[in-house]
């Protein structure tokens, strides 16, 4: 994943064909044209399967409850009681969820026919429509206190941080997704009135910014403010109106964009989905307004976080931070690989293909489709972890609502057109309508577990057609491709398009063999510190069922260098399911052997993504390492006298824990206390010997800390705990010690 590529900027005109019909210039073509997603329907395997249950979900969700809100702002009355979570009433991303459910019925009923999912999307943009009537001014949103704030800001007097705009938590990141739902019922439905809506939204949004200066606006933007920029580019798209590309560069980034159009990584310390939209807002904005600077920055971003920030999984970021590049190998345990990430990272990658067919871009649509986005919410893919689950129908936090959407986007990246062109992308058992060619085709496949896959064709008429078919960078020896059953000579590499160039007719077949093998991915700065793949699948070590309190012993694979295949074996009757043998040690010197499955399979499970990799030598080191760093807590342990636990309720009670504004907290997997105001504990005390205090303190990545210690009345410290860079390859723990009066 470190081939670099340069970016070769094109400018040139080409009319875009808009819902209504007019026609709209865009500044840089697209080469291959995905296959509208109401042309493909995906058929089977592991995508219908999660496509199927999003369905399922967003019918059990009551419109009328996400509305609530946004009714209670304009002043008319809710009809249902109001969601809870970060869709809930005061300081939260209110109303963000309608507008990710309202793109997400749009994106199903394109991907299913099924009319229910418009008749949704229908009853909320004429509820929206009763809102923005009774507001008056355009405005359509649910927070709570956004005119006085945004007022606040028209004035000058801009309070703005990483999330925080003037009090309100990333209110423009929020009025997005509304922005993001009225275009996609247009666009995915047709629904007219959802145009009109965003519209006159965006002359709102525009009342607003017309009123700050460019360096009032770069202050305001230094809060997340999602895809502004794209969905206003979008708007230009759809209307031919120029003003709204205009706008769309009023939310110009310039701290974070700048650096990218001159090629330089910036990334470290930054929040990742506070990025990524804006940064497909700039692609967007290059295919409208044809600014290679716009593409260049656009395509240096996704080079860059693909290459030198990305796991085996195709996700990004720990703690939703980005991290130097490169130096990942420190940053897989914990939060990592946030979802929302990873489904803006495809949106950007499917446009970018359309503006440049390259494999990479397919290579990374598999690799994150089928690892990540089929295992989402937080993806943690480090030792010893477990999955993050939401609550359904009470947490509705940011990947909840992106989640909305990506099930219904599985079949838009599996086939892209161009003149009497088809690119094959994806395995995926489906079936599309190529009206520009007269042709229907039918893929069948057992992917990804299966190594085989089968397109037949109907035309109503032969015709002349290429066939671009993706030769997977996986797909090594054994790889073949078939017509009507005779073998294809080719000498294509893996990593790129078998081209089968002929006159085509009904009845004909292509089969292909994708065999799989297995390899070692390790990391830019540990290759020892590694993942295991099976063709483009992640596999997971299976650590038992999902529990609370200690887990089981890690294991660490005593490999000797070896090849993969030596002591990775697959179990008889069951595809997809290999174990270890021979290799397994945990740090006690005992042996423990794991069975490894595909990382998307594993629910409710304890797992491991990445593990070290050692040879005799190196783990013997190993063991007397960990046995000098026993004996030295051994030590402490015997100079201790007493040991608090913060967080733990019971064992905090043996030391009459009391405080006010106090609560338990946990961070990267350890119990701890958070406090406002005080919390305070009794300690034992040895009269005759001096004590000193050991605190453990957590960095924390989202502000900046302060405390003062007190021994019965008399100050014995102050401690300033100043965060370490968010995304930081360094540990977020650091002790204190404080020495007692006698």
């Amino acid at each position: 994943m470190k081939a670099r590529y340069f970016y070769l900027a094109i400018v040139l005109s080409v009319s875009l064909q808009t819902a209504n019909g007019q026609a709209i210039k865009s500044a840089v073509p697209e080469v291959a044209k995905p296959l509208p997603l109401s042309a493909v329907r995906v058929t089977g395997g592991p995508l219908k399967r999660a496509q199927d249950l999003n369905g399922e979900y967003l019918l059990k969700l009551e419109p009328d409850r996400m509305l609530a809100y946004y009714r209670k702002r304009a002043g008319l009355t809710p009809k249902a009681e109001g969601y809870t979570g970060w869709d809930g009433d005061g300081r939260n991303l209110t109303g963000h969820i309608a507008g990710h459910y309202l793109s997400g019925v749009s994106l199903m009923y394109a991907a299913t026919g099924d009319v229910r999912f418009k008749e949704r999307a229908d009853y909320i943009v004429k509820e929206l429509k009763e809102v923005q009537d009774k507001n008056g001014d355009g405005y359509l949103g649910a927070l709570e206190g956004l005119r006085e704030k945004f007022a606040e800001v028209t004035a000058g007097n801009i309070k703005s941080s990483f999330f925080d705009l003037n009090g309100l938590w990333s209110p423009w990141y929020t009025l997005h997704k509304t922005y993001a739902g009225l275009r996609d019922a247009y666009r995915y439905t047709g629904n007219r009135t959802a145009l009109e809506l965003e519209t006159k939204y965006a002359a709102w949004a525009e009342s607003i910014m017309s009123k700050l200066n460019d360096e009032q606006t770069q202050k305001m933007l230094g809060t997340e403010f999602g895809g502004m920029n794209e969905v206003l580019a979008d708007l230009y798209g759809d209307t031919g109106d120029k003003r709204w590309l205009a706008l769309s560069h009023r939310f110009d980034h310039h701290a974070f964009v700048d650096p990218l159009k001159r090629r330089e990584d910036k990334l470290a310390g930054q929040h990742g989905n506070t990025q990524v939209p804006k940064m497909l807002g700039v692609l967007k904005q290059y295919i409208y307004g044809g600014d290679p600077a716009d593409g260049v920055a656009a395509e240096y971003f996704w080079d860059i976080v693909i290459n030198d920030h990305s796991y085996a999984t195709g996700g990004h970021g720990k703690d939703e931070y980005f991290g130097p590049p490169d130096q990942l190998a420190e940053r897989v345990d914990g939060r990592t690989n946030e979802t929302c990430n990873v489904y803006n990272m495809l949106k950007m990658t499917r446009t970018l293909f359309a503006l440049k067919p390259d494999v990479k871009y397919a290579e990374f649509e598999e690799r994150a489709l089928f690892n990540h986005i089929l295992a989402s919410y937080m993806v943690p893919i480090g030792r010893g972890v477990r999955h993050e689950y939401q609550d359904m129908s009470r947490s509705f936090t940011c990947c909840v609502g992106s989640g909305m959407e990506s099930h219904g986007l599985h079949g838009d990246g599996i086939y892209f057109e161009g003149t009497d062109r088809l690119w094959v992308n994806l395995y995926v058992p489906s079936t599309a309508n190529w009206s520009a060619a007269g042709a229907n085709l039918i893929m069948e496949t057992g992917f990804p577990e299966g190594d085989t896959a089968n397109l037949k064709i109907t035309l109503t008429k032969p015709k002349q057609l290429t066939l671009a078919l993706r030769r997977p960078t996986w797909a090594g020896d054994g790889f073949e491709v078939k017509v009507n059953g005779r073998p294809v000579t080719t000498t294509v590499k893996a990593g790129s398009y078998v081209e089968i160039k002929r006159t085509w007719k009904t009845g004909d077949s292509v089969s292909l063999k994708l065999p799989k093998t297995l390899r070692i991915e390790g990391l830019p700065d540990n290759k020892n510190r590694a993942a295991l793949m099976w063709g483009p699948l992640v596999l997971a070590g299976d650590m038992g069922p999902e529990r609370r309190g200690p887990s089981d012993p890690v294991p660490s694979f005593v490999a000797n260098d070896k090849p993969v295949t030596e002591w990775l074996q697959p179990v008889a009757d069951r595809l997809g399911v290999f174990h270890t043998v021979g290799v397994g040690k945990v740090n006690d010197g005992s042996e423990k052997e794991l069975e490894f499955v595909p990382f998307y399979r594993l629910h409710r499970r304890l797992y491991g993504v990445y593990f070290d990799l050692y040879t005799s030598d190196a783990w013997t080191k190993k063991l007397e390492e960990l046995a000098a760093a026993q004996k030295r807590q051994q030590l402490l342990e015997a100079a201790t006298i007493g040991f608090i636990a913060p967080g733990d309720p019971e064992k905090e009670k043996a030391f009459n824990q009391q405080g006010e504004e106090t609560n338990q907290d946990r961070g990267a997997g350890r119990a701890g206390r958070r406090g406002k105001k005080w919390f305070s504990y009794d300690l034992p005390v040895e009269p005759t010997k001096p004590i000193s205090l050991v605190v453990t303190y957590n960095t924390d990545e989202r502000g900046k800390r302060s405390a003062e210690l007190f021994v019965e009345g008399q100050r014995v410290g102050e401690q300033k705990i100043d965060r370490s860079p968010p995304g930081s390859a360094t540990g977020k723990f650091f002790e204190a010690e404080y020495k007692l009066p006698a």
